[in-house]
């Protein structure tokens, strides 16, 4: 129960967070700053698949609804990451380091290993951004600088994010 108030009270920040800067701040066209994709990075290992989907859909559903963008946009890419993380996790975590209580983050996963994990994650998440954006693979060498630039300004941000919000041991 405690944990489910926890992750609802988390959804509400991050879509909050995440509409305040897509509606006040302007990046311009090279730039678009994610910072929901932190949300579904860091949910407890122990949520099944269909469970990571469902919050995936949600976020995505949620942003897609109060951003004046393209309707299924964030909800495609976001439940492409989520379907995705499991397979991800197994790959950089052998299957008894993480116990099935802990959220894959930085204080659990190491700084290393935490950088590869969501490097790869955000990495699909805005690849598929910028194809279904796109909606054609021709376009890919003209959306690169676009992708790399915006890879490398959330790529910081999200392990900033994480320091600040969940990484406990810091001081």
């Amino acid at each position: 129960m405690k944990q489910g108030v926890s992750n609802t009270i988390l959804f509400v920040s991050f879509l909050i967070a995440q509409l305040l800067i897509s509606n006040f701040i302007d990046f311009g066209p090279m730039l678009f700053i994610v910072i929901y994709p932190l949300f579904i990075l860091t949910l407890p290992v122990s949520f099944s698949p269909v469970v990571v989907l469902m919050w995936a859909f949600g976020m995505g559903l949620g942003t897609d609804l109060l951003y004046n963008g393209m309707a299924g946009l964030n909800s495609a890419s976001l439940v492409m990451m989520a379907f995705l993380r499991e397979p991800v996790l197994s790959l950089i975590i052998r299957k008894g380091e993480l116990e099935s209580e802990i959220r894959p983050g930085m204080a659990e996963m190491g700084f290393r290993r935490f950088l590869l994990y969501a490097g790869i994650l955000l990495a699909i998440q805005h690849i598929s951004v910028v194809f279904i954006e796109s909606f054609s693979l021709s376009y890919f060498i003209g959306n690169l600088p676009r992708l790399l630039f915006s890879f490398t300004v959330n790529m910081l941000l999200l392990i900033l994010l994480e320091f600040g919000i969940f990484y406990k041991n810091w001081r």
